[in-house]
């Protein structure tokens, strides 16, 4: 087997050598002997492409009945999933929390913050971190005793499957969003 590796090696480098010949100079006069020269064949060699070999296939959703758990180590939800039916704007249950959750985040770890850079309101500071934002804030209302997750743009928040709120808390230009402005809707039952 490392003599065909070998030999497959060297062919493959053979081939991709590029072979250049000066033509002979006449002294005077050209001479014709004959027809012209024949062209050189080019010889293609096939190498062959890797092929990706599919790795085990990507966990699908969690079994009803299991825990999900909120990113960023903020425990688990003994609450099991839940879909949504619709989701209208009605009023935030769970405000206080996500509000309690930002202020404790800020004491807890204000390097996550430019504390001297605030839009929208005095308190809803530039996040240095939006990652690290986020996961925390999901699992400081998780130890609260509350379900949460951070899907990618919303924070969503439940204590039964009968309902859970959506909380926006970063805007697009990286500030903590805050208050009345940071809830989005309720979903019944539960988004997740």
């Amino acid at each position: 087997m490392r003599f065909e590796k070998v030999a497959f090696l060297a062919l493959v480098l053979g081939a991709c050598t590029t072979i250049t010949e000066e033509m002979p100079t006449t002294s005077s006069s050209p001479v014709n002997t004959g027809p012209p020269p024949a062209p050189i064949p080019v010889v293609v060699v096939p190498v062959p492409i890797p092929v990706p070999v599919p790795g085990p296939p990507a966990p699908g959703p969690e079994s009803p009945g299991a825990p999900p758990t909120s990113p960023g180590g903020g425990g688990s939800c003994s609450l099991g999933q839940s879909h949504d039916n619709g989701c209208n704007r009605t009023s935030p249950s769970f405000l206080g929390d996500v509000e309690a959750a930002i202020d404790q985040l800020v004491r807890e770890e204000p390097s996550l913050f430019n504390l001297n850079k605030a839009q929208g309101c005095g308190n809803c500071y530039e996040v240095l971190n939006p990652s690290r934002y986020v996961q925390r804030i999901a699992g400081i209302v998780g130890s609260r005793g509350l379900c949460s997750i951070y899907d990618g743009e919303e924070l969503a928040v439940k204590n039964t499957n009968s309902f859970s709120d959506q909380y926006d808390i970063l805007t697009a230009q990286g500030f903590i969003r805050r208050k009345g402005g940071s809830y989005r809707t309720t979903c019944s039952p539960a988004a997740f």
